[in-house]
């Protein structure tokens, strides 16, 4: 089995006096995909975004791709390494409004990875072909719906070709008849070599997509394992009682 590519131990993250992340471990391989569940306010999202650097945790140690950082003492040059071992999707898209398709997906590459323009156009049409939007280069973001603007922020995170790229639900601010052609595009990346943590409601994908799904409440990480398992025959009560409604309307043999 191969090394992890993350890593994280007994990561710590308060607001004030509100703990939302209490202590979390987590180990991913290179290829693997993790869903991440949990109901609203679990501490789902901030611990993603801890991972890529947008809120910079209070303790533990995340180590990305070899490099290992202790987060109390996290210096702005370990932070910059790391964060361009990851790239994030947003639920919101992200987009900058003024700015093309083709110029949305370069610019993190030539401003933040310091990529010379001609490689990172030639980058950047490569990812836009992988996810179906090469034709709207030119478009700006208000030109497309919101499947299109979500394949665009997946395209410029494919880009940047990441070690770990995080997913904090890429579908929560699409019409539901959009939804599936995202999920489908997400599940076409699943046997590439980068790792993909995604935060999800969409708990089919999770079982048929996921090669672990880990569920969180109250900022811990209360059970971990294959997707068969975790939805099958949950150990701890609390994951039991968060997936029983989403079981409850599926045939009996889906989740076993």
């Amino acid at each position: 089995m191969s090394e992890a590519v993350l890593t994280v131990r007994n990561l710590h993250k308060s607001f004030g006096k509100a703990e939302v992340l209490r202590g979390i471990d987590l180990e991913v391989r290179p290829g693997e995909t993790v869903a991440l569940l949990g109901s609203s306010g679990c501490g789902k999202t901030t611990f993603l975004r801890c991972l890529n650097f947008l809120e910079k945790a209070d303790s533990g140690t995340l180590a990305i791709a070899g490099q290992t950082v202790h987060l109390q003492r996290a210096h702005k040059k370990d932070i910059l390494a790391l964060r361009r071992k990851t790239a994030m999707v947003f639920q919101d898209y992200g987009l900058y409004r003024n700015k093309t398709v083709l110029q949305n997906v370069t610019e993190g590459l030539t401003v933040a990875r310091g990529v010379p323009k001609a490689q990172a156009v030639t980058r950047a049409l490569k990812s836009l072909e992988q996810v179906g939007m090469a034709a709207r280069s030119e478009a700006y973001p208000h030109e497309l719906s919101g499947g299109q603007q979500q394949r665009v922020g997946i395209a410029r995170a494919l880009a940047l070709e990441p070690a770990v790229l995080l997913f904090d639900e890429p579908t929560s601010a699409l019409d539901p008849e959009k939804v599936q052609e995202i999920l489908d595009l997400i599940r076409s990346l699943k046997d590439t070599p980068t790792a993909k943590i995604i935060v999800t409601h969409e708990m089919a994908f999770a079982y048929e997509c996921a090669d672990s799904v880990i569920f969180m409440d109250e900022g811990l990480i209360l059970e971990e394992g294959a997707p068969k398992d975790v939805f099958g025959n949950p150990k701890n009560e609390r994951t039991r009682r968060f997936l029983e409604r989403f079981t409850a309307d599926k045939a009996p043999e889906y989740f076993i």
